[in-house]
């Protein structure tokens, strides 16, 4: 019996210690690690973003804001047995697939988004439902309330209102804005019974754009029109103020809804005139001849003959769209003669037009702040072969981003002082202090102030009257510019025999610049021409843009259009649907891209317009090859019936 007591007594003597070795453990070991263990289980530590800033252009106009929102989500664990009786009603207020909705309720994690970045007013219809096991949380949601306006430039955010693309993500730091936190205890069902500490969301910096919502609205309308009617693949404009390299307008096509950029390819959502290149052609020879001015290779007079229309480098025969015998300089640029051309590089040589080239800003990033910029391509003249040096003379074998071949004619009007671009102008406080602003900054003088008044005044007369440029002529003003068509290049060697570029790039008043437009169309089908298909593009911005700045033409003359007033702007939701009501433009611009009539025939080809004719049951007769660009209607005498007269001419 003894030997029993003491076996029972030395077991619970054995027990008693192992849970006194525990309590110790508990207490001592790992007091630390439990008391957070419980206090994470009522208390609470959240992270607070302040409200991201607002983005507005030049005038004030809010491009993008933040507003209150709420992010919905369920414990799948603790929703109701007859939760699926809820489904098509949850799948109805929040607009999502029904089977997505069934998804996530029978989710095997403990904690699932439901939805987020909900307005307030469809949050609250799903809270009324009262479901158990579904809360919510406050958050923001990004607005942009002009949609797709400037999209690719003012990029996106994520859920988390952290910037992805454009100026979110350039000036993420100053938008976002700093990070405070809240403490706070939570019931035993984990609902919020006690707050405490952290501040309260608030707009932090504002930033100011160069961008003018007017000019922007009307590139895109314009660009778009074009698109659409030459039934190109994609297309680009830049408006830049020469003065200072601000830019006030970018836009593209194709183009996406930074409201929702998931429903939309990356190829929509890529800023193309920083990120994508191209060889720019002929509007390259403006450079050249600028280049060939400033070294004093060539004058404007000089004779430079044209081998009626075929010349011979080594085994590679250059040609010229038309037969030339023998053209003046500016006859070269005039005409846009690529053998003119050829041989001012060759005088001009390769080193030296490889440095001016350089100056100018090719082959290297123009600073832009903005992110996803490429530096184009500009080979090294040590690797240029003769043939090199004239195709490069001409445009090809040089590739450049839109923005760069802009600021390189910026600099032409600029008195030749080449500058950084840029988009935002100041980023303010919430107490007005200006906390980070931009300006005019110059990068190098690349040509003399004298030789760019001198090429200006040659590019003038690209745009007079037998110039491959004369569409983008305005009335009332002096234009400058220069025609682009290129060969794209195809990645399985050499050039694609169908795909081209077509652009035009022009500066206004030529006197005394304001502006500086580029307009780069895509593969286009109806004509590839860059005095066809994107000088009437330059025009319509062009003459609009004038009208809407007030300024004045040659002996203060205005354009030909009257400016009613900007664009009315009234976002009426915080959904951000459209809001334009362009009603105060004028009729500018709208016979050149806009829809065409069954008997409109202009900047189609012969082939083109024969087969609108035959469609149509009309009778033409064209006069002239290449393109048509004038048409007139002249009756039968014995029948009466309408006949069209087509005169059709080729550019370069």
């Amino acid at each position: 019996m003894s030997r029993r007591i003491g076996l029972v007594a030395g077991m619970l003597g054995l027990g008693l210690l192992l849970i006194v070795a525990r309590l110790v453990h508990l207490t001592v070991v790992q007091r630390d690690t439990l008391a957070q263990r419980a206090a994470g289980q009522y208390r609470h530590r959240e992270t607070v973003t302040l409200q991201r800033g607002a983005i507005v252009d030049r005038n004030g106009r809010r491009l993008a804001f933040s507003v209150g929102a709420e992010s919905l989500y369920v414990h799948p664990a603790k929703l109701p047995a007859d939760v699926d009786n809820m489904i098509p009603v949850l799948a109805h207020h929040l607009s999502l697939p029904a089977q997505q909705v069934d998804a996530i309720l029978h989710s095997s994690k403990p904690f699932v988004w439901l939805k987020r970045g909900v307005f307030p007013q469809e949050a609250s219809q799903i809270k009324a439902l009262n479901v158990s096991g579904l809360d919510s949380k406050s958050t923001q949601r990004r607005v942009y309330p002009y949609r797709t306006l400037a999209a690719p430039l003012l990029g996106f955010v994520n859920v988390d209102a952290h910037g992805l693309e454009g100026i979110e993500k350039a000036y993420d730091r100053y938008l976002l804005g700093p990070v405070s936190h809240t403490l706070g205890e939570r019931d035993g069902r984990q609902r919020a019974i006690l707050i405490r500490g952290g501040a309260q969301p608030s707009e932090t910096f504002r930033v100011r754009l160069t961008l003018d919502t007017t000019l922007q609205y009307v590139a895109e309308r314009e660009l778009e029109r074009a698109v659409r009617h030459s039934r190109a693949a994609a297309g680009s404009v830049i408006i830049l103020d020469p003065q200072t390299f601000a830019i006030l307008a970018l836009a593209q096509v194709p183009t996406f809804d930074p409201n929702t950029p998931g429903d939309f390819p990356p190829a929509a959502r890529r800023n193309r005139v920083i990120s994508d290149y191209y060889e720019p052609g002929s509007t390259l020879k403006a450079l050249l001849v600028a280049a060939a001015l400033d070294a004093k290779q060539v004058n404007e007079t000089d004779p430079i003959f044209c081998e009626h229309g075929a010349y011979r480098v080594g085994g590679h025969t250059i040609h010229d769209v038309h037969p030339y015998g023998e053209l003046s300089v500016d006859g070269v640029l005039t005409k846009s003669s690529n053998i003119g051309a050829a041989k001012i590089g060759e005088r001009l040589g390769k080193e030296r037009y490889y440095d001016y080239l350089w100056a100018f800003g090719l082959g290297q990033k123009t600073g832009v702040d903005l992110p996803g910029e490429i530096s184009g391509d500009l080979p090294s003249f040590q690797a240029w072969s003769r043939i090199k040096l004239v195709t490069a003379s001409f445009g090809q074998g040089v590739a450049v981003t839109p923005l760069q071949l802009a600021c390189a004619y910026a600099a032409l009007a600029n008195e030749g002082m080449l500058m950084r671009p840029y988009v935002v102008s100041e980023i303010v406080s919430s107490t007005g202090e200006v906390v980070h602003a931009n300006g005019p900054t110059p990068i190098r003088q690349v040509i003399q102030p004298e030789t760019a008044w001198r090429i200006r005044s040659l590019l003038e007369h690209v745009v007079a009257p037998g110039g491959t440029g004369r569409r983008a002529h305005i009335q009332g003003f002096r234009v400058a510019g220069k025609t682009g068509t290129s060969q794209k290049y195809d990645p399985q060697g050499g050039y694609s025999e169908t795909g081209r570029i077509a652009s035009f790039i022009g500066m206004v008043p030529a006197e005394q610049p304001r502006l500086v437009i580029l307009a780069v169309i895509d593969e286009p089908k109806t004509a590839t021409y860059g005095g066809v298909v994107a000088a009437p593009v330059f025009q319509a911005i062009a003459r609009q843009s004038l009208a809407y700045l007030g300024v004045a033409g040659s002996a203060g003359e205005g354009a030909d259009i009257q400016w009613a007033g900007s664009p009315h702007f009234s976002p009426a939701k915080l959904s951000a649907e459209p809001a334009f009501s362009p009603e105060a433009y004028s009729a500018a611009g709208e016979d050149s891209l806009a829809g065409r009539s069954t008997d409109d025939f202009i900047g189609l080809s012969l082939r083109a317009a024969m087969r609108k004719a035959a469609a149509n049951g009309l009778q033409v007769v064209a006069h002239g090859s290449g393109y048509v660009t004038d048409q007139r209607v002249r009756n039968k005498a014995q029948t009466g019936e309408a006949v069209y007269e087509l005169r059709l001419e080729a550019d370069e």
